[in-house]
């Protein structure tokens, strides 16, 4: 038992040993000063803690050294253990302190034992906490809002499962509200045995940082947008060439996606050449470290996309430098300038093009030949120029060839694909369709419509012979376009373009430059056509104001020379009768060449009017023919007549249709021999009714069937003609008959073979026939009953003389009373001193018209003659010419040159002698 003396070495010993334990925190403290403990332990073991008097201690080994000694060492050892411990917190401490990060330290438990001046800046505050349970005043929440519960938090997942958590990003709420973005990770605090004493959360408040990031975020989505919706490419290489960025347009124009081209070198996306020498360019990097500026390529770069295929281009580059002035990158800017400078040389060559043209003059074959020579070199190495003749033909007018050695390939071609239409090859598809044909390349077998439609038609089946490709490679042709030659709403030809180079294909761009041309080309021989065609009508005009000068002095001098005759008295009783009607005679063919000058003058004008009614057709074609008999009896001719009484009823002007049947009948006895025969026919077909006038005459020869129908034109205009006649009649016909809606066309198989005329009109609405009004028995000839005019008062205004002359003797032989005068106020003088009961005044009068007579008779009271009806006789014959007479207050419009008979008809209606 030890001895009570003994017990203040026991606690001297156990305080040694708890303060040796407290100095030694470190593990490798406690691995040195484990033997001194060791032997502590096995003192105090060694004592007797039961004894209660005193202590009595257990005998020692000799080897151990007196205690006092050992207890000395032990205090010594302990005071500098306790002097590093001090060292090492006051390090800890100052660590703790002015780390910019947050540490907090618990123990197993969860109780907070430790925190800095950091956390509590962090956090705005701080807590204390005895347990897990307790942090309740930290608050944190998940990404989707959630906050955090206590078994949530990184420390807590130290304390319950002993694993390290790596750093994390959470959301955080301060002590004083705010809210932040903080970075924390949390390891355990293990004993050298393994045994969990706690945990150490070190953490840091990254929200300026977020908040930094998240602006240069938003300014790298803008500047990203920025670059993509830009309409230039946008490249940007590393200090070494290297491509970090593409946009979209860049992509687009290189061939190469961002995925594709990144990390690659500049010189491998992009790769320039010049276009004039095809040399490769320096690239813009070597360019930048050169000049260590700004730099643009030159304005004929051409950039080679990865398919191989070419862009012209317009570009500039420009080194990206640190603050510190070091090249850090390149950016490269660029755009597409195709178009552009395909503009300008289309400008350019278009321009040229019209100069050119302009200098050829009118003479289409000269034009012709000088767009051929402009396509080459320019657009083709060879140029065709087929030209398509009335008769359909094709002609050969222009071959333009780079060189001698390229002449063989038009002689090929022309060899080979004769132009006759009935040959079905591309260049009839072209003039048949009116459509450009493209053949980029020859190695390929079809052709390309314009329009990028499937040649499927009969129309475009001439294009895919497999034959002309494989004779273009074989005469050393690339690529070839075929455009047609359209001005006007007319095909006039076709222009054949060539290329041979190696490497040049035709593309849309090409054939737009080549279809501008050949419009241009179009109009100045479409020009130079119709200026050949105005120097044909002008001949026409000197020839028909030749033969109207002849037409109309035939008659006039039969007129005038009988009637000087008859003014002499020089002419036997017998022949006085055959010389009125010689007068009479010429006077009426006199009076139709006159009506037919005036039906052309309404023509070209557009003032021809039509009075449409309900009509049939036999009887407008009966009294036709009647007016007609006696001239083909004249001649022995027989007329054959054949009419379908069912064909009709139709809508249109009985007057001018008449005129239409009496002109053909007339010129198909005019040109039938004597003996010959004339038939006229009416017929029903499909909605129609047709009249058809054929003769077994002269016949029309084949090259002027296609003017028959023309103004002022005759297949025979010399002096030695057979024949008569101004060659309006059948002008005026059809053009009356396409007022009706119709169509009238001439056949005939050649001279001394007769000629057919066929009329068509549309038959009227079936609604219609019920309210035809029937129009029977109509005749050029008047009727043999005429009124009497015996008593009737008549003033006659005219300016003219004769005219008064004329119109008194007839109507005084039908028994009216007749004053005559030949001014307005002349008129209203002799009104106002007798009243007339008829007024028959002229329009067109010096001073004061007959418009201005009515008007100011109109003006007067009934008593002072106001009501007296008029009836105005004007040589202005049109419709329009009546309308206005009847508005301006005439009852009737009697035309000249004047029949007696309906001149007296007129009067007696007027006066009330009808009936």
């Amino acid at each position: 038992m030890p001895e009570r003396s003994d017990i203040p070495i026991v606690t001297a010993l156990a305080q040694a040993r708890a303060l040796l334990y407290e100095a030694a925190s470190a593990a490798e403290q406690r691995r040195l000063i484990g033997p001194a403990v060791v032997e502590i332990d096995r003192a105090i073991a060694s004592l007797d803690p039961t004894a209660s008097a005193s202590f009595e201690l257990t005998p020692l080994a000799a080897s151990v050294p007196p205690i006092d000694t050992e207890v000395e060492a032990l205090r010594r050892e302990v005071e500098r253990l306790r002097a590093i411990t001090r060292h090492e917190r006051g390090l800890l401490d100052a660590l703790l302190s002015e780390s910019p990060h947050g540490i907090i330290v618990s123990d197993s438990q969860g109780k907070l034992i430790l925190q800095n001046r950091a956390s509590e800046r962090i956090w705005a505050g701080s807590s204390t906490a005895e347990n897990v349970e307790g942090w309740g005043r930290y608050r944190a929440f998940h990404p989707d809002g959630r906050p955090f519960a206590a078994e949530d938090w990184s420390m807590a997942r130290c304390l319950t499962r002993g694993e390290s958590v790596p750093a994390e990003e959470l959301h955080f709420q301060r002590f004083d509200g705010t809210h932040g973005m903080m970075l924390g990770s949390c390891a355990p605090l293990l004993s050298p045995e393994g045994e969990l004493l706690g945990a150490v959360s070190i953490f840091a408040d990254i929200t300026q940082f977020k908040q930094l990031e998240a602006d240069l975020n938003v300014s790298r989505t803008k500047f990203s947008t920025t670059l993509k919706s830009i309409g230039d490419a946008v490249i940007s290489t590393d200090g070494s060439g290297r491509i970090d960025f593409m946009n979209a347009v860049a992509e687009k124009l290189t061939g190469w996606s961002l995925d594709e081209a990144k990390d690659r070198r500049l010189s491998e996306v992009f790769r320039v050449i010049s276009e004039q020498t095809r040399d490769d360019l320096d690239n813009p990097v070597t360019e930048v470290l050169r000049h260590g500026g700004i730099i643009g390529l030159d304005d004929t770069t051409l950039l080679l996309r990865r398919d191989g295929s070419e862009l012209a281009i317009d570009s500039s580059g420009a080194p990206i430098r640190s603050d510190e002035g070091e090249l850090v990158g390149l950016v490269l800017v660029f755009r597409d300038v195709t178009e552009k400078r395909l503009a300008e040389k289309r400008r350019y060559f278009i321009g040229e093009a019209s100069r050119q043209l302009a200098l050829s003059g009118l003479e289409y074959d000269t034009t012709l030949a000088n767009v051929a020579r402009l396509a080459v070199p320019h657009i083709a190495d060879t140029t065709l120029v087929d030209i398509v003749e009335p008769d359909g033909s094709l002609t050969r007018l222009a071959a333009v060839h780079a060189s001698n050695a390229k002449q063989a390939l038009g002689k090929g071609l022309s060899a080979r694909y004769p132009t006759e239409p009935e040959v079905p090859r591309a260049v009839h598809a072209v003039l048949r369709r009116g459509e450009s044909l493209l053949l980029p390349d020859v190695e390929g077998t079809a052709w390309q419509p314009a329009s990028s439609q499937e040649p499927r038609d009969e129309c475009w089946s001439g294009a895919h012979d497999p034959a002309y490709p494989a004779l273009l490679r074989e005469l050393g042709v690339r690529s070839a376009m075929i455009v047609p030659l359209r001005a006007r709403g007319r095909t006039r030809g076709a222009i054949t373009l060539l290329s041979t180079e190696p490497g040049r294909r035709y593309g849309v761009d090409d054939l737009a430059l080549a279809e501008e041309l050949c419009n241009f080309a179009a109009l100045a021989l479409d020009n130079a056509q119709l200026y050949r065609e105005s120097q044909q009508v002008n001949r026409a005009k000197d020839e028909f104001l030749a033969t109207l000068s002849h037409e109309l002095r035939t008659p006039l001098t039969a007129i005038l020379g009988w009637a000087r005759m008859l003014r002499q008295g020089s002419l036997k009783p017998d022949t006085h009768v055959r010389a009125l009607e010689a007068i009479e005679r010429n006077g009426t063919l006199q009076a139709q060449l006159v009506e037919d000058l005036l039906d052309a003058s309404r023509i070209i004008t557009g003032k021809l009017r039509l009075d449409v009614m309900l009509i049939d057709l036999p009887p407008i074609i009966n009294a036709a023919i009647d007016a007609v008999r006696h001239g083909a009896d004249a001649k022995g001719i027989e007329l054959a007549v054949q009419l379908d009484p069912n064909a009709g009823p139709i809508s249109g002007d009985q007057t001018r249709l008449q005129q239409v049947v009496w002109n053909l009948l007339s010129n198909a006895i005019k040109f039938t021999p004597r003996g010959g025969k004339v038939a006229i026919q009416l017929s029903r077909s499909e909605g129609l009714a047709r009249v058809q006038v054929s003769d077994n005459g002269q016949g029309i020869v084949p090259e002027f069937l296609p003017y028959v129908f023309d103004r002022f034109r005759q297949a025979d205009s010399t002096s030695t003609r057979p024949h008569s006649g101004l060659g309006l009649g059948l002008a005026i016909a059809r053009h009356l008959i396409e007022l009706h809606g119709g169509t009238v066309r001439a056949e005939s198989a050649g001279e001394g073979k007769g000629a057919t005329f066929t009329v068509d009109i549309p038959l009227a609405p079936r609604g219609a026939i019920a309210a035809l009004r029937k129009v029977e028995g109509l005749s050029s000839i008047a009727s043999d009953s005429e009124p009497t005019l015996q008593g009737v008062r008549v003033l006659m205004v005219d300016d003219e003389p004769d005219a008064r002359e004329l119109v008194t003797t007839v109507l005084e032989r039908k028994g009216a009373s007749i004053t005559a005068v030949a001014t307005v106020e002349e008129a209203l003088s002799a009104i106002a001193r007798e009243k007339p009961d008829v007024i028959l005044s002229d329009l067109g009068m010096p001073g004061e018209d007959g418009y201005s007579l009515i008007r100011r008779l109109r003006a007067q009271s009934p008593e002072h003659g106001g009501r007296i009806p008029a009836a105005a006789l004007t040589a202005y014959a049109s419709a329009q010419d009546r309308t206005r007479a009847l508005l301006a207050g005439f009852q009737s419009h009697v035309p000249k040159p004047i029949e007696a008979s309906e001149l007296a008809a007129v009067i007696a209606n007027l006066a009330g002698r009808t009936g």
